[in-house]
C-alpha cells in the first residue's frame, strides 16, 4: 500500500495532480493539490483504494492528522473515498473536528455534495470518539485525568481555553478556571 509521496507536480488533473516521484508518475485526488504549482515539491500521505473493484486510486492528505481523519470518515456508512476526500479538502481538521463536536451541521452541509442526513450520520458516529481523542492527545490531559475530570471535560475546556503563548503550568492553570465553569 502507498501511503506516502514526496515528489514534484507534474501536471494537474481534474481532480488533482500527477506527482513524479522517481521517474514514475501518482495521479493523486484532492483539489488542494490544484492550487500547487506545477514544478513544485509535494508531500503527501496517502490513501489507496480500488474505484470499482478496478481502477487503482489515491486520495492525497496534506498532513498525517489528514488521512487519519479521512480514514476515520471513511467508516462512516455512507461516505466514501471521493466524499471523504471532498470533506477533507473543504474544512481543515480542526475545523472539521470542532464541527462534528459541536453537531454543526451547517458547517458540514457546506461541503459540496454532503446532504444533512450524511453530516447527522458523521457526527452521530464520529462525535464522541472525536472528543475522546482530542481530549487524549491534549499534553494536559494525564495532569488533568489524575485530578478526576473525564476527557469529555478536558476535551470541552481546552477548545475554550486560548493556551497561546502559555508555559504549561499556566495553560493548566486557564484550563482548570474553564473546567471549574463547565460543572
Amino acid at each position: 500500500m502507498i501511503s506516502y509521496l514526496s515528489g514534484t507536480i507534474l501536471t494537474h488533473t481534474k481532480e488533482g495532480a500527477i506527482i513524479l516521484v522517481g521517474g514514475v508518475g501518482y495521479e493523486c485526488l484532492g483539489s488542494w493539490l490544484t492550487r500547487l504549482p506545477v514544478g513544485e515539491l509535494a508531500t503527501v500521505y496517502t490513501y489507496h483504494y480500488l474505484e470499482n473493484q478496478s481502477i487503482p486510486r489515491l486520495v492525497a492528505c496534506v498532513s498525517l492528522a489528514a488521512r487519519d481523519l479521512l480514514l476515520q470518515l471513511l467508516s462512516v456508512s455512507g461516505v466514501g473515498p471521493k466524499m471523504a476526500s471532498r470533506i477533507i479538502d473543504a474544512l481543515p481538521p480542526t475545523r472539521l473536528i470542532k464541527a462534528i463536536q459541536d453537531s454543526d451541521l451547517t458547517t458540514l452541509s457546506s461541503v459540496k455534495g454532503l446532504g444533512k442526513k450524511t453530516a447527522q450520520k458523521i457526527i452521530l458516529e464520529l462525535g464522541k470518539t472525536l472528543i475522546t481523542e482530542s481530549a487524549a492527545s491534549s499534553p494536559y490531559h494525564e495532569a488533568l485525568t489524575s485530578l478526576g475530570f473525564s476527557s469529555l471535560e478536558i476535551a470541552r475546556a481546552v477548545d475554550k481555553t486560548d493556551l497561546t503563548n502559555l508555559t504549561d503550568d499556566q495553560a493548566i492553570t486557564a484550563i482548570l478556571r474553564n473546567l471549574g465553569r463547565n460543572q
